[in-house]
């Protein structure tokens, strides 16, 4: 049954996030910037709990493949990462140190192509998560993408059509319309209305808290092994 209680937050934040895109809508590349640490300040970090932590950067796996610039990287608490020399806010993360993957797009129907080309850069990268102790669904090999767009497209069928084209990709959001679709593989969510942004945190809280430990090994990323 629908919580009404739930939803009407959720309304509330929605309204902010596109308070957010409209106030940005005519500024520059470098000011829209600040829509992906909207999306943290007022989404994220409110709604998750704080064991959460969120950053920016690239991620590199143990056999050298690298992507290319993460916008919102979800980590996972039991690995190190790497930060960017003279730019704290960016780091370089192993691959099992990321549970998750955000792009924030202005327009996901005009930046489509961008969000494709992010998905194949990080597909190539494999987690390895040696002895692992597991609740529920267990960590693929490969590391979850998920676009968060302030505006795009308008109806489920167009999106549902965008993702079933771009295996990479495990879900979308696009947050003026209200609408979130993700992959059979993450629990396969059609939301609509402000409910659509409870869709994207049910597939973050499903893969976070699916992984209770894992045994790493940094030192995979130092010797030839």
């Amino acid at each position: 049954m629908r919580n009404n209680h739930i939803a009407q937050r959720l309304a509330g934040i929605q309204t902010i996030l596109n308070g957010v895109y409209q106030a940005n809508a005519t500024m520059s590349s470098c000011t829209k910037g600040g829509e992906r640490e909207a999306f943290i300040d007022e989404f994220l970090s409110k709604v998750l709990p704080p064991v959460y932590r969120f950053g920016t950067g690239e991620a590199t796996d143990s056999s050298g493949n690298k992507s290319g610039q993460l916008d919102v990287v979800v980590e996972y608490p039991f690995s190190p990462t790497l930060p960017t020399v003279g730019n704290i806010q960016s780091r370089l993360y192993l691959a099992e140190s990321v549970a998750a993957v955000i792009e924030v797009k202005s327009d996901i129907s005009s930046q489509w192509e961008q969000a494709c080309s992010t998905a194949s850069q990080l597909a190539p990268l494999k987690r390895n998560f040696g002895t692992t102790m597991v609740m529920g669904m267990a960590p693929t090999l490969e590391t979850p993408l998920f676009i968060a767009s302030y505006t795009g497209w308008k109806n489920i069928e167009t999106i549902q059509k965008h993702l079933q084209e771009e295996p990479n990709i495990a879900g979308i959001l696009v947050i003026d319309s209200g609408i979130f679709i993700s992959s059979q593989q993450y629990l396969g969510i059609a939301a609509e209305g402000p409910l659509a942004l409870w869709g994207l945190i049910s597939c973050l809280h499903l893969i976070t808290n699916s992984l209770q430990a894992a045994n790493t090994n940094p030192m995979a990323y130092a010797l030839d092994l």
